[in-house]
């Protein structure tokens, strides 16, 4: 999946299915979402996944930093590639670089905890050149939208404490492309809001 690729998804359908059990995967598959995030679980299991994600021209973007059995290192970043995985989510700038090179599209976490972890976070993002940054917790982000909008000319993401279809009408307006949630009802298209 190309960036491009990647962005067409995030147009489709404005949230991300999270995905932390075997049974939210299974789910995801028959929503509407076309962008599964994998944040946990076992890595042996991504092989079914991926297979009928494809199948269904959605994107599976794993978090490599939390999900089991790979390796946080370039020969995972590998292993994942050959599992047709589209990209990975990371904290770790050697595993932006390490993905880049394997042609995965690369979203690097920014977590804001105070000031001086935006300003490391930036600083840390300005290096590795990701594609795209996914700021969290993600409810905050339209408080940090032009501070973050000015800093980074990455797409930005939403992750975290988004539950409601008004809370992503909020965050996208303030320039989020895109919201993951782990919360279900948000996997389906909402006729009121979006």
């Amino acid at each position: 999946m190309t960036l491009q690729e990647f962005l067409v998804l995030a147009s489709l359908h404005p949230v991300a299915a999270a995905l932390k059990t075997h049974e939210s995967m299974q789910e995801a598959l028959a929503s509407d979402a076309r962008l599964l995030f994998v944040l946990k679980g076992d890595g042996f299991h991504l092989a079914p996944l991926v297979k009928q994600a494809h199948q269904l021209a959605k994107g599976v973007i794993v978090h490599i930093d939390l999900v089991d059995g790979i390796g946080k290192d370039h020969a995972g970043v590998a292993y994942l590639r050959r599992l047709g995985v589209d990209g990975i989510i990371t904290s770790r700038s050697q595993l932006v670089t390490a993905s880049r090179s394997e042609g995965l599209v690369t979203i690097q976490r920014l977590l804001l905890l105070d000031d001086s972890a935006l300003d490391n976070g930036l600083r840390t993002i300005l290096r590795a050149a990701p594609d795209i940054v996914e700021v969290l917790p993600g409810i905050l982000f339209p408080q940090f939208a032009d501070t973050l909008r000015r800093a980074i000319k990455q797409p930005l993401i939403a992750g975290g404490f988004i539950r409601t279809p008004q809370d992503v009408a909020r965050i996208q307006s303030a320039g989020a492309i895109l919201c993951s949630s782990s919360a279900r009802t948000l996997w389906q298209k909402q006729t009121d809001t979006f």
